[in-house]
């Protein structure tokens, strides 16, 4: 029997993994009424929930930093002060490329001297300022996803996988269905032969890993396709999933699906609520 593998993106520190389960697999259900199909009722699926455990990673990543002295803050340049002062220095350069990169693949301007080796929190606050002008996101939650993302690419990775594999069967074939950060730490346990060889659909939705700077950081160290077969759905205004299309960066197999997501473009209920990405799914655990 085929096991539905739900797994989920930041931000859900506090919730019950009950709660967010059904949540999924009824947005999944709507899905599946728009396809003009239905998931049998024997179909298993989990939600290996991590929430809590990237929560405190992250408070932890803030004691192991190093303390902005908010005095060496210019008053003239109030734009160096880095958006989480207390994070460290490796997660605090990921939030700059990520910020970059992402106002870069939305339109906008790249600093003068490009995406520089040693980059400074001046152009990364102009890069957050633009993007949130021209999304549906204030500065604040961006900077809550760059965080997250972050503390896992550079200090929170080997915590967050232990967490998800426990919670995985050990036996038989799955179908992963993943948002947002999610998908980066799917791709990441893809690196593992015995879990990739029993995957036999992989859905990434509102994904990053079309970012140059998450690809550099994943365990495989690039854009190298697990090789299972994928499908990845994605929002034009869902700024997580800019660096969409992917099929430029990571080859195939891959199937591409742009939906609208309305008023919510990274909302993982309106993704699987399409009839085109649930119809995959279904399919899949026939």
């Amino acid at each position: 029997m085929t096991t539905l593998v739900f797994i989920h993106g930041r931000g859900q520190e506090g919730k019950k993994p009950e709660v967010l389960l059904r949540s999924w697999r009824a947005a999944l259900a709507a899905g599946l009424v728009a396809a003009g199909q239905a998931m049998r009722p024997e179909v298993a699926a989990v939600m290996p929930y991590y929430g809590n455990v990237l929560h405190k990673l992250a408070g932890e990543a803030a004691r192991l930093g190093r303390p902005l002295q908010l005095e060496s803050i210019s008053d003239d340049d109030p734009l160096e002060a880095p958006f989480h002062p207390h994070l460290t220095e490796e997660a605090g350069e990921i939030e700059q490329r990520l910020i970059i990169e992402m106002a870069a693949a939305r339109g906008g301007p790249l600093p003068e001297e490009g995406l520089a080796d040693l980059l400074s929190w001046g152009p990364a606050r102009n890069a957050l300022t633009w993007l949130s002008r021209h999304s549906r996101l204030d500065q604040e939650i961006i900077k809550a996803f760059l965080q997250d993302v972050a503390v896992y690419l550079s200090y929170g990775r080997e915590q967050v996988l232990a967490t998800v594999r426990a919670e995985i069967p050990a036996a038989g074939p799955i179908v992963l269905v993943t948002h947002s950060l999610g998908t980066v730490v799917a791709r990441d346990l893809l690196d593992q032969p015995a879990l990739r060889d029993r995957v036999t659909l992989w859905v990434t939705t509102g994904s990053p890993l079309g970012l140059p700077t998450v690809q550099r950081n994943l365990l495989s160290k690039g854009a190298h396709n697990p090789g299972v077969k994928w499908v990845t759905a994605y929002d034009v205004n869902d700024i997580v999933a800019l660096g969409h299309p992917l099929v430029g960066a990571w080859g195939r197999p891959l199937e591409e699906l742009e939906v609208d997501n309305g008023a919510e473009p990274h909302d993982i209920v309106k993704y699987l609520s399409h009839g085109s990405v649930a119809g995959p799914i279904a399919r899949a655990l026939i």
